[in-house]
């Protein structure tokens, strides 16, 4: 509905939800004695993919939107062998754009580990189901560097006294900028690459210590001796707890022709794991926010 006014200049915005992913627009008219169109200035669009998926999801409506991280993936932290060997590394991707005088920022969380037939499970307080490889390992999610790098992956926070160890840590993951308002007049689509490291929680099983003491005489009598000593981590391969030990006992008795008999046994164990291969997926959400140019607009999706 149009209006026209005599020497009246007016102003007002108002939030739209455009179809096919989330968009905020700024509703702006000016009259000076005339009937003027009203004109669209601004609109966001907010999508997540990852090396899985690489197809982006889309947000309908201000919703969050969700990457997983398979637990095949996680899983592959049982094929480290070494003592601090480098993590297993997933990415995902933050993309949008915003229109005019919107902006638009972002929350990343990791909410929960899922699987078919079973209850999610919430990681809000940071601490992976009991049972699974990822409670006994370390999931570390940040921005990643130039050009995707993920090598530069935070310290361990300390746990503050009387608090749960945590095993699940997300960096500068509040309130992230992915277009700034009034920066992308001509709608060009930012991407930002997130960095999802895994670790084992590998704790060395001994410490093999090795010396060697040289001697050494020289020509006019005297002697002279050094001693180099160097040690050999010793660490179990990883693995989900252990679930029991099946033993194996053989007894053999023969009767020789002369009727001398003789007798022997064989013992020997196998340690038995729980199969890795069930580990629930991992959900992190990225949910959107718009901001605008205005101090007065309260950000939010």
């Amino acid at each position: 509905m149009k209006r026209s006014t005599r020497n009246v200049v007016t102003a007002g915005a108002v939030v739209v939800l455009l179809a096919g992913g989330l968009a905020a627009a700024a509703l702006w008219s000016a009259r000076v004695g005339a009937t003027v169109p009203d004109v669209s200035l601004g609109a966001v669009r907010f999508g997540a993919a990852s090396e899985t998926v690489t197809e982006p999801g889309y947000s309908a409506g201000g919703a969050p939107v969700t990457v997983t991280l398979p637990g095949k993936k996680i899983i592959e932290v049982l094929d480290q062998t070494t003592i601090d060997a480098d993590p297993v590394i997933w990415r995902f991707t933050a993309s949008g754009n915003a229109l005019g005088i919107a902006g638009l920022n972002y929350d990343v969380a990791v909410t929960e580990q899922v699987k078919d037939g079973e209850e999610p499970h919430s990681v809000a307080s940071g601490v992976a189901k009991p049972g699974t490889v990822l409670e006994k390992s370390t999931l570390k999610v940040f921005r990643a560097g130039d050009g995707g790098d993920c090598s530069a992956v935070p310290a361990t926070p300390e746990t503050p006294e009387g608090e749960e160890p945590k095993n699940i840590y997300l960096f500068g993951n509040a309130d992230v900028e992915l277009q700034a308002p009034g920066t992308a007049l001509d709608g060009t689509e930012t991407s930002q690459e997130w960095c999802a490291a895994i670790s084992w929680n590998s704790i060395a099983d001994g410490t093999y210590i090795n010396d060697v003491r040289v001697t050494s005489v020289a020509e006019d009598g005297s002697a002279n001796g050094a001693i180099a000593r160097w040690h050999s981590q010793v660490g179990f391969p990883p693995a989900l707890e252990l679930l029991g030990v099946y033993r194996n006992l053989a007894n053999v008795e023969a009767t020789a022709e002369d009727t001398t008999k003789a007798k022997a046994s064989a013992e020997w164990d196998a340690d038995i794991y729980p199969d890795p291969s069930g580990e629930p997926d991992l959900v992190i959400s990225l949910d959107p926010i718009v901001t605008n140019v205005n101090p007065a607009f309260s950000p939010r999706d």
